[in-house]
């Protein structure tokens, strides 16, 4: 049975939440992110806003330059994650292994699935419709034998796409793309092989890989020549084993700063806590990941005797885990968090009758945050450091 596989992603999530839910927005540049009066960065923006230069991760005062009459606005985390939900919902309709790799974007796995819904193309085209009848928004949708590959393919004809790459023709399509296109290739990389006479992937095609390994490290070359022959490199398989739940971020510029690395890891440890919250589980797993710039990729996990009970607990266990695997000053390209081993939250484990009690007491305060962040529609921030961040950055 052939692999076939999904990836689907949210066109403009935010920013399309912002104009579905307030009509006068539709049409215009909606621009979401932090304060522009501060350092705060752009966190998505709609295709209106994309025609002046802006993009994700610009920083918002460069946003006001290019696009001074957009609509500049906060972002509302909850309502993003309601969204989510729904979306994530329609998803599991259709496959019953959805693979959630963010708040906007999930693979399908969809091998042999073609029994229930007919060819690939009708059962995109069907998931597209649905998405957007059930929920007012659009999805681009890639089609392929891998993962890697349906991410790229995705989005190639965005917004509302939908690309097939049939089996046998990956390495066709990555030869037909821009080098900027390709899945982990960064700006310097491709300054770093540009200097090197390599400026296109037909070009790349022709190195071997001990040249490309000589220009960007074994890891770094065996990545690049992998993938332009259209074979996945591995990187978005799932965590394995028992059931998981992660979430994992790749960062504009590579992280160097510790402050930067704890913080990044805090707030990934929120979102996964959120979503578990939002599902009734709880798990005793924490897988860490870490890819560097040379695009060595390393993850480490432990098991623990209880239940993780909230997010600063789960931070804290990634944070150690991150400290047992970390090459000391390399720059962080990614960082991901999985939570596995997860079942059902029946209430935490027999509390040890030695413990003081504030496992027990940490665990009722989150839940009461989450309660009260459920019921305003909006996340609460529970630590100092995210409540500092989001002075300055979007919720």
């Amino acid at each position: 049975m052939k692999p076939i596989f999904f990836h689907v992603d949210l066109d403009a999530f935010f920013a399309s939440v912002e104009q579905l839910d307030n009509p006068s927005y539709r049409g215009k540049p909606v621009i979401v992110g932090g304060d522009p009066a501060k350092r705060g960065v752009v966190s998505t923006c709609s295709y209106e806003a994309r025609k002046f230069g802006v993009h994700s991760a610009m920083p918002m005062s460069r946003a006001v330059q290019l696009c001074p009459h957009a609509i500049f606005t906060r972002g509302r985390m909850h309502r993003y994650f309601e969204k989510s939900r729904e979306v994530m919902q329609i998803f599991s309709d259709f496959s019953p292994d959805v693979q959630q790799i963010s708040v906007d974007e999930a693979f399908l796995d969809m091998t042999g699935t073609e029994r229930l819904f007919g060819p690939a193309e009708q059962t995109a085209r069907t998931l597209k419709q649905q998405v957007r009848d059930r929920t007012g928004l659009t999805v681009s949708v890639g089609v392929a034998s891998n993962r890697y590959i349906a991410k790229i393919a995705s989005g190639q004809s965005k917004p509302d796409g939908l690309v097939i790459v049939p089996d046998g023709g990956e390495s066709a399509f990555m030869a037909g793309l821009p080098l900027k296109d390709v899945w982990g290739i960064g700006q310097k990389t491709r300054e770093r092989l540009e200097g090197a006479g390599l400026a296109t992937i037909p070009d790349l095609l022709n190195c071997s890989e001990q040249l490309l390994q000589g220009l960007l490290g074994p890891a770094g070359g065996l990545f690049l020549y992998t993938v332009l022959r259209g074979t996945d490199p591995g990187i978005f398989t799932d965590t394995g084993g028992s059931r998981s739940l992660s979430s994992e971020r790749t960062f504009a510029e590579d992280l160097t700063d510790r402050n930067d690395i704890d913080t990044a890891l805090l707030e990934i440890a929120e979102e996964v806590m959120y979503r578990l919250r939002q599902e009734g589980s709880s798990g005793r797993t924490v897988h860490v990941k870490i890819r560097y710039q040379d695009f060595r990729t390393v993850s480490v996990q432990e098991s623990r005797d209880t239940r993780i009970s909230d997010s600063l607990e789960l931070y804290e266990a990634a944070k150690r885990l991150f400290d047992k695997k970390y090459e000391r000053g390399l720059p962080v390209r990614l960082l991901g968090i999985a939570v596995c081993n997860i079942g059902p939250d029946i209430g935490g484990d027999q509390q040890d009758l030695f413990d003081t009690g504030m496992s027990l007491k940490k665990r009722k305060v989150e839940e009461a945050l989450f309660a009260l962040s459920e019921k305003r529609g909006k996340r609460i921030a529970t630590k100092a450091r995210l409540v500092e961040r989001k002075q300055d950055d979007p919720e």
